[in-house]
């Protein structure tokens, strides 16, 4: 599967002080406050509190097992984080293996990406480290995001993520990722099959069964009282993405509601319980619930706060509550950057990219006009802009489940009725590669009987020979028969160890050669007789 990971530090600019006070992030009250709609977009916040904030990407199409398969989207999801990131003026390191789409399409992050590797890892998390180090000896407060799109998987008990050499595990990530950071506070964020248990341990074992509430155990990341979790929980093996978005899912609609879409309260931060009611509403209408993202939110102790998103809104687009909808906002590439469904009176503001290109909104299900961005602008209201012709005729007929994407409208009372869940109830299935190790293993059992079968057999065949050799010629004939019942006794014994040693040896071929891949049973009828076999990938 997909995993890839992000640390972010954002250092905003303090505004006329040369040591800048550290401040708590203001936050609603309560979780269950209720947050009343909005219909038209609210005054510019005031200055935010002096933080500073840092960002490692990394984004991992190829596995280091070779029996995963090859991502398509991890690495411009890490490219698209870098950019948001960028906006909020964080000190961001990316680790991803570009390909030659996404090089042209994200060339500052292909100037800059590294090797997904454990050196270039560890190399970039002491640069990290330093900067958020000297950041903390200043006296300003530090934030770490991490954010990891690829492959993921658990085994004994234990979540990983994939790197190109090597896989990461949980532990490793909890004791060489972020306890090296040193952050005040840290939050993790990834898209990766089974990334629940790089927090959540379930012990080692293999039962195929949902695990009750309590069944797992928090252990590492989860423990820390400073990092917050943002986790995909979903064990499908299939990685969720999707063509339309030339991304993951997941990540497209995190991406999204971090673009400013999932501020409900318009206070120019997005909140644990605002993002995840934000992706909840944005899959609610996914009929197939293989196909619906699901994700884990757990917040550091003591603030709800995820990303403050006011050190780019200077450069933004405000929706009007009056004009509730749902929107695409795109690059002249193609590129989607956010989409999101405001409710009707439900006011968004969003961070628009740096003026290096235009950038489009479209409405969806209206796709005979666009609307153009003016790339010299730093605050665009909708309600100012007037419609022009689409750059591009629809792009067709995509998957019939993703379609449904953001069809529910997100306001203020989307997150006002939300509850942030406690670990959730999964349906665990064992590695994928385990049940081929268990039958590598019976294999090597079945041969060690099949030969320790054989080689006890041949000792009776010997015996039985040296009793009929040795037998003299003036032999009583009591004794002669007594002998021969011996030589048969052998004889026989020696026969089935023979039998259950070939059949064995035979199964322990067909448990080292039977397939991974389903099997057909193959029946063949000739002229020259009959057959039964299995057809598969051996």
């Amino acid at each position: 599967m997909r995993f890839a990971i992000l640390l972010l530090g954002l250092l905003p600019v303090a505004v006329g002080a040369s040591t800048p006070e550290v401040t708590p992030p203001p936050r609603a009250a309560s979780l269950r406050a209720e947050m009343p709609p909005r219909s038209a977009a609210p005054e510019t916040a005031p200055p935010p509190p002096s933080t500073a904030s840092f960002a490692l990407i990394i984004g991992v199409n190829r596995s280091h097992e070779p029996d995963q398969p090859e991502l398509r989207f991890a690495d411009d999801d890490a490219a698209r984080y870098l950019d948001l990131f960028r906006m909020l003026g964080a000190r961001t390191y990316l680790l991803a293996r570009l390909d030659d789409n996404t090089r042209r399409l994200h060339p500052q992050a292909a100037a800059e990406a590294l090797d997904p590797k454990h050196s270039e890892l560890s190399a970039s998390v002491k640069k990290l480290g330093e900067d958020i180090a000297l950041a903390r000896s200043r006296g300003v407060e530090t934030v770490a995001y991490v954010v990891y799109a690829g492959h993921g998987n658990v085994r004994n008990g234990e979540g990983y993520v994939s790197l190109e050499d090597g896989p990461l595990t949980g532990q490793q990530l909890s004791t060489q990722v972020v306890g090296k950071l040193g952050a005040d506070r840290v939050h993790l964020i990834v898209d990766a099959c089974y990334s629940y248990f790089l927090a959540y341990s379930r012990g080692p074992g293999g039962q195929r069964r949902p695990l009750p509430a309590g069944f797992t155990r928090a252990v590492g990341l989860a423990l820390a009282d400073n990092v917050g979790l943002l986790l995909s929980t979903s064990s499908a093996r299939e990685s969720h993405e999707w063509e339309a978005f030339e991304a993951g899912v997941f990540n497209h609609e995190v991406r999204s509601g971090l673009f400013g879409a999932a501020d409900a309260d318009g206070d120019g931060q997005v909140s644990y319980r605002e993002i995840a009611a934000f992706v909840e509403r944005a899959n609610a209408a996914i009929p197939n619930e293989r196909f619906r993202p699901q994700l884990h939110a757990r917040p550091p102790k003591g603030s709800e706060l995820l990303v403050d998103l006011r050190p780019g809104m200077d450069r933004r687009l405000e929706v009007d509550g009056a004009q509730g909808a749902h929107y695409l906002l795109e690059d002249a590439n193609g590129v989607r950057l956010a989409e999101f469904h405001n409710a009707q009176g439900q006011a968004l503001r969003l961070l628009r990219p740096p003026p290096r290109g235009p950038v489009f909104l479209r409405r969806v299900g209206d796709e005979t006009q666009e609307f153009a961005l003016p790339t010299t602008q730093d605050v665009v209201r909708l309600e100012s802009l007037s419609a022009e012709a689409p750059r591009v005729a629809s792009r067709g007929a995509a998957h019939a489940a993703f379609q449904h994407i953001f069809t529910l409208p997100f306001g203020s009372d989307t997150v006002s009725g939300f509850e942030l869940r406690p670990p959730p109830s999964l349906t665990l299935m064992e590695d994928a590669r385990e049940p081929g190790r268990l039958r590598k293993q019976l294999g090597w059992g079945a041969l060690s009987l099949g030969v320790a079968s054989a080689g006890v057999g041949m000792w009776t065949t010997l015996k039985a020979r040296d009793l009929r050799n040795g037998v003299p010629p003036n032999l009583p004939q009591q004794e002669a028969a007594a002998r021969n019942r011996r030589i048969n006794a052998l004889n026989t014994t020696s026969g089935v160890l023979y039998g259950l040693g070939g059949a064995a040896v035979l199964g322990g071929a067909l448990l080292f050669l039977w397939p991974d891949t389903d099997t057909m049973p193959l029946a063949t009828l000739g002229s020259e007789g009959a057959g039964l076999g299995l057809t598969g990938a051996f």
